[in-house]
């Protein structure tokens, strides 16, 4: 008699521990809701801070403003503007800078923070062209303003690929992209 309560207790003991865990698992993870919205930076270019989407953007976003620079730390971006207040360079940063995030939206033409220097030079080559910059993929300018990042300037394409490296070196990884209009 002893057993078979032992075993029909077991039998109400376990089912009350798998719900017991399932609750805590279902607590400790934080609702879709305060999840930051990842909007893509393209529908940021070029718009007013006093544009609906863009205010509504950094509201959601807890942005904050220092100057000419929006500040989004949690969804790894900032926004620089012109004096009319009209977003011209989005910087979007790989998530190991003062305190930024990684941005989670998709970069310019197939990039990764996890590419190397010489898969991003892969990925922006052009065969079908005659200058030897763009076949290789290589940046039209180059330079190490702080001494501490490479950024590779690509004009043709309104972009500037900051790496984790203060010279060129092609397993350097990318620190931040900055793309303008």
């Amino acid at each position: 008699m002893n057993k078979l309560i032992q075993a029909l207790g077991l039998f109400v003991v376990l089912p009350l521990l798998v719900v017991s865990c399932n609750l805590q698992a279902i607590q400790a993870h934080p609702e879709e809701q305060d999840t930051p919205k990842i909007v893509p930076y393209e529908a940021l270019l070029g718009k007013s801070l006093n544009d609906k989407e863009v205010a509504d953007f950094m509201i959601s976003n807890n942005c904050s403003s220092a100057d000419w620079i929006q500040i989004c730390k949690d969804i790894g971006m900032a926004l620089w503007t012109d004096s009319d207040q009209i977003v011209k360079t989005i910087y979007l940063y790989s998530g190991n800078a003062d305190g930024f995030k990684r941005y989670r939206g998709e970069l310019p033409f197939g990039l990764t923070f996890y590419d190397p220097m010489w898969r991003v030079e892969e990925k922006l080559m052009d065969r079908d062209t005659d200058d030897p910059l763009q076949q290789l993929g290589l940046p039209e300018e180059g330079r190490s303003p702080d001494h501490m990042h490479y950024w590779a300037i690509y004009k043709r394409f309104g972009m500037t690929v900051v790496y984790n490296s203060p010279v060129a070196d092609e397993d350097a990884y990318i620190y931040a992209v900055l793309v303008s209009n």
